[in-house]
């Protein structure tokens, strides 16, 4: 596991006995992390869609030693869930895959209508997550991509949508690669050159706790 995949679980940083969600868990590295936050304590919904992946993501699990993972061999967009229990969600949905190294495709090609395709989904996927989930207090939204497209583009839609609602939390505000636009600049980026890891991308969207007037 690359040191950039740690980030999203330390953005998220779930106290024990919390309610949380891995949205899309194979292979499970992430999952596993996140139950070492709960201290194997509260409940841990682990979904992956793929059946070959689930099959993956439950011995990694059970090798890890994880018990307080419930797992689905689902779709996050359409799975059952007691929605209203769920305090935080880690979100790392399908990407180009570009900052990975040693890859035998070049990072630098760019295939636009995949990367469409790619960050439509992505933005589908996060506005579920924040319109359907109501007592979640941050959800991480991680890329192993280098694209703008996938990463910044895709917070700065999610931001206009719900800027009432959500702000980006600064988790590690010493990071020094960041967000490459005014309004992202809390994400962080990573890379083999600047952080000596993959190249990889990490939002955290923290609810805003509105006081009564």
């Amino acid at each position: 596991m690359d040191k950039a995949s740690c980030l999203p679980c330390l953005a998220l940083s779930p106290p024990p006995g919390s309610i949380v969600l891995d949205a899309c868990a194979a292979p499970g590295n992430k999952t596993i992390c996140l139950a070492n936050y709960l201290k194997n304590k509260g409940t841990l919904y682990a979904i992956e869609k793929n059946r070959r992946r689930f099959k993956e993501l439950n011995t990694n699990l059970k090798t890890a030693g994880v018990k307080c993972a419930q797992t689905f061999n689902d779709d996050f967009l359409t799975v059952s869930l007691p929605f209203d229990d769920i305090d935080y969600i880690l979100l790392d949905p399908s990407c180009s895959g570009s900052g990975i190294r040693n890859r035998t495709d070049d990072p630098e090609a760019i295939d636009e209508e995949r990367l469409e395709r790619l960050a439509a989904l992505q933005i589908r996927m996060i506005t579920y997550a924040l319109t359907n989930f109501p007592k979640i207090k941050r959800l991480t939204y991680s890329t192993c991509s280098i694209h703008r497209q996938e990463n910044e583009d895709v917070v700065e839609t999610i931001l206009d949508q719900f800027s009432d609602q959500f702000q980006l939390v600064d988790f590690l505000p010493n990071w020094p690669s960041r967000g490459q636009t005014e309004r992202t600049h809390a994400c962080l980026r990573a890379s083999s050159e600047e952080t000596l890891t993959n190249g990889f991308f990490v939002g955290c969207f923290e609810r805003i706790i509105k006081l009564d007037a």
